[in-house]
């Protein structure tokens, strides 16, 4: 069943992108169910934070943490977020080798804000790099960081200076052609060209400088690309040169989402900085952790005081934090299994590009996330066409404003073969679907 816009509910977020929308009364492993009792195959992930897929049980596990203690003045301590913190410094700490501190927000985005906070207490106020085809969240700072001009129309932090660096995506590069299969040289040195007397950007010998480098490690809004790992360590490298913080935005990347822990391990990289969010939490509450390596977020130099929120130690959202966090301990090797899925929606996307090569012009999957890459900004259309192509059950995909020609690809982490198959054999509906509405208009 489907709902239009209704009389009293604002329609400013994506909900109402579409004239209608499915209404959802339940959901059961990778599968939502609508009110009509029409089963549709989440290969989106409710937006990448499902990554344990949809059970209830994490709920009740999550109650048991906090039923005695519902709730809890933001100037107060309790033993479950100290054993949550704790918990969470650990994996930061495994991946970088370097002891640090966590501090708890709400979404990604106000996680993303609160890594600046801590980069300039640090360094002090300065401009932030960023990559074209960054989404780092539409909140008035973080929406100075994402690229689209769309995030910037309605409320902006103007007087926060970002510089870009050119896109890491090949295909959008103008200095790519179609026989690289990495970046050139040229495009490495053009990420470390900031910082000089004729770049406009201040490096460490000014006194305007850049404060922070930010970036993804696989672009998700920006059309699933992951930057060129040569790429990224000469960006990483020429911040700490000139004194910039650097922080790895893992808020859809991490908990083994493109494979290892966090998605900055596929390109060797140490961050200074990390923000996670959407896994911690399997969609259940909203919390952001962001690790900060000593002595970034230490008192004496991100001092008390320096933010603070009413729900950043809700014991309901620490609770559940702390049951998902029970999930990945007896999960025996994720990173393998991650490979492994990778390879099994690389097989898939493979066929569906032998069956529509006038649609499909390739496609990559790097853990459970991956990418369709069409003939033409054809994404939105496909991505509707997906929820009813198929007469049994519907197919929920992902595509964005700033990459119209990718279909994102990141189901449950723990989606099964045959879902799989759904997904492959609703898509190949879709597309021949697509051509059918193309040759009509021609």
């Amino acid at each position: 069943m489907t709902t239009a816009i209704p009389p009293f509910a604002g329609a400013g977020n994506l909900i109402y992108r579409a004239d209608r929308v499915p209404r959802f009364v339940s959901a059961e492993g990778s599968y939502l169910t609508s009110a009509d009792g029409r089963r549709y195959l989440d290969a989106e992930a409710a937006n990448g934070t499902v990554a344990w897929g949809y059970d209830k049980r994490i709920l009740h596990d999550a109650l048991a943490h906090c039923e005695n203690l519902p709730a809890l003045p933001s100037f107060c301590e309790s033993d479950l977020r100290l054993d949550v913190l704790q918990r969470l410094e650990r994996l930061f700490r495994e991946a970088t080798g370097t002891p640090g501190r966590v501090e708890l927000d709400l979404g990604g985005a106000q996680g993303m804000e609160t890594a600046l906070r801590i980069a300039f207490s640090a360094v002090g106020p300065g401009t932030v790099v960023v990559f074209e085809g960054a989404f780092h969240g539409r909140s008035g700072v973080t929406g100075m960081l994402s690229c689209s001009p769309r995030y910037r129309e309605l409320l902006a932090a103007w007087g926060l200076e970002v510089v870009r660096l050119p896109s890491p995506d090949c295909g959008r590069c103008p200095h790519a052609t179609a026989l690289d299969t990495a970046c050139r040289k040229g495009c490495v040195a053009a990420a470390a060209n900031w910082g000089s007397e004729l770049s406009g950007v201040g490096g460490a010998g000014f006194a305007r400088k850049v404060s922070a480098f930010v970036f993804e490690s696989v672009q998700n809004v920006g059309g699933m690309c992951e930057p060129d790992a040569t790429l990224l360590r000469a960006a990483v490298d020429h911040a700490r040169r000139n004194g910039a913080v650097v922080i790895a935005d893992e808020i859809f990347t991490g908990m083994h989402r493109t494979g290892p822990r966090w998605g900055f391990q596929r390109s060797g990289v140490t961050p200074d900085v990390v923000v996670a969010s959407k896994a911690l939490t399997n969609g259940a509450a909203a919390l952001s952790a962001v690790w900060a390596r000593d002595p970034l977020a230490a008192p004496g130099t991100y001092r008390p005081g320096s933010h603070s929120s009413t729900y950043i130690g809700i014991p309901h959202a620490l609770g559940v934090t702390r049951a998902v966090l029970d999930r990945w301990d007896t999960w025996a090797d994720p990173t393998t299994d991650m490979e492994l899925l990778a390879g099994r929606l690389t097989s898939r996307l493979k066929q569906l590009q032998a069956a529509h090569p006038d649609l499909v012009s390739g496609y990559r999957a790097f853990g459970a996330a991956a990418r369709l890459v069409l003939t033409g900004d054809h994404a939105p259309r496909l991505r509707s066409l997906c929820l009813t192509a198929d007469p049994d059950v519907g197919l929920i995909v992902a595509s964005t404003g700033m990459a119209p020609d990718v279909i994102n690809i990141h189901p449950p982490l723990v989606v099964e073969d045959r879902d799989l198959d759904v997904m492959t054999a609703v898509l190949d509906r879709a597309l021949g679907l697509l051509r059918e509405s193309q040759e009509d208009r021609s």
